[in-house]
């Protein structure tokens, strides 16, 4: 059976064109079941060396990918590995359907445990009557410069979530907040929600948590000129501030 497989970085094999390469399924290697548009039998592995795992005589080279049925294959392959109980019993869970696991907890009906996907919030923060845009360094994951997000508190509206994540790590009060699109990113098991703010505050007026090492405006110059190194392609952060670099 043919498979796609992954690394632990999310990581897959694909052609000189960006497109996912599929694999000869890997024995020994749990496989899990996909849904395809053609209905042809698919498989989603995780291995160690995807050098190992590439066609021979194949140019390919190995990145993320933002396929769609990459991007599917690698969120069932996050679902399956993290949600193998009942979070409620412990109990294992009955995968009879490939995404939707079952376990009897003791009456005459099975109980359902759905995809768990945690949302989250990012914004691009704009100042006021200034060209400029709010961006900031994660302590967790150092070497770019990334728009303010965060995860959904319980409670939270989306807008809510985009005000305490903007107070909380920048302190600065946001306004103004609108929907603009979002994305699934499967490498954490979230779904990314993207908004767009404004702010009067050019510098804090509250206390900030620690979580962002380096916090900056910047301009559309900045930006060009690659004064600031940005988030990896195809990720929705990149894709927003450079919308607003050519607006």
């Amino acid at each position: 059976m043919s498979a796609l497989v992954f690394d632990s970085h999310g990581r897959t094999l694909v052609d000189v064109t960006g497109a996912p390469l599929q694999v000869t399924e890997i024995a020994g290697v749990p496989a899990f079941p996909l849904d395809t548009p053609d209905g042809e039998p698919l498989v989603v592995q995780r291995v160690a060396n995807l050098d190992q795992c590439a066609p021979e005589g194949v140019d390919k080279r190995i990145s993320r990918t933002n396929d769609s049925l990459a991007i599917y294959a690698l969120a069932v392959l996050h679902h399956r590995e993290s949600c193998r109980f009942d979070p409620l019993t412990g109990a294992p869970l009955d995968f009879s359907d490939h995404l939707i696991g079952t376990v009897n907890r003791g009456d005459k009906h099975l109980k359902a445990v759905f995809p768990r996907i945690d949302p989250a919030v990012i914004g691009i923060i704009s100042l006021r009557d200034s060209d400029r845009i709010l961006v900031a360094q994660n302590a967790a994951r150092p070497g770019y410069y990334s728009l303010i997000a965060g995860y959904v508190g319980l409670g939270e509206t989306f807008e809510e979530t985009m005000t305490r994540e903007a107070w909380e790590e920048t302190g600065r009060r946001i306004s103004e907040i609108r929907y603009l699109r979002s994305q699934p990113w499967p490498y954490s098991g979230s779904i990314m929600v993207g908004f767009s703010a404004t702010t009067t505050d050019e510098f804090p007026v509250g206390e900030l948590d620690g979580e962002l090492t380096d916090i900056r405006w910047v301009s559309k110059t900045d930006v060009l000129s690659g004064a600031i190194a940005l988030p990896g392609a195809g990720s929705l952060a990149r894709s927003l501030i450079m919308e607003w670099v050519h607006s």
